[in-house]
């Protein structure tokens, strides 16, 4: 079925590629074979020269030093600072709290912000329950910004209610993402 210029007028003005003809600029015929020089020599290429992307990246933590609520801590929120001393990038964010009493038990940590760098990653205030997070969680993946050496990570987390006595709540916070060693 082949159509006129004009025939998109009575069809809502949709392109005739989307109705079934071929789209425009396109050729038949035989397509054209890649490159194999390039393609071996990109198997010859060390990651160890210079300029050449380096092929070793892999998987890899990075952790937060922990988050320790007292009852004299209150509502105030803990900062903890981390710097990866490789190129990394956060793939998923993972945590774990440890509660010890009762009002430990009725309370929830809340992860307030997020910087990689100078770039907020949580956007609202107050932000997601830390235990969103968790390691049983699914489907928590995110896509941080890339950093290398010299750029921190910053959280914050605070509770949503206070601890009492001699309650205690530790949180720990952890980044999985890929680096290169």
């Amino acid at each position: 079925m082949t159509m006129s210029p004009d025939d998109d007028v009575f069809l809502g003005a949709l392109p005739a590629y989307q109705l079934g003809t071929l789209p425009p600029g396109y050729r038949m015929g035989r397509r054209r074979r890649r490159n194999r020089f390039r393609d071996n020599a990109m198997q010859w290429a060390s990651p160890y020269r210079p300029g050449v992307q380096a092929t070793d990246g892999m998987l890899l933590p990075m952790s937060f030093p922990p988050f320790s609520f007292v009852a004299a801590t209150g509502l105030n929120p803990i900062t903890q600072v981390s710097n990866p001393q490789t190129p990394f990038r956060g793939q998923r964010i993972s945590a774990q709290v440890i509660r010890n009493g009762t009002t430990a038990l009725a309370t929830a940590p809340i992860l307030n912000q997020l910087l990689v760098g100078q770039k907020p990653v949580i956007l609202t205030q107050p932000g997601p329950a830390l235990e969103t997070f968790s390691q049983q969680a699914y489907d928590t993946n995110l896509i941080l910004p890339p950093t290398y050496p010299g750029m921190t990570y910053q959280a914050t987390v605070s509770l949503a209610a206070a601890l009492t006595t001699t309650d205690t709540l530790l949180a720990f916070v952890s980044i999985i993402g890929t680096g290169v060693i």
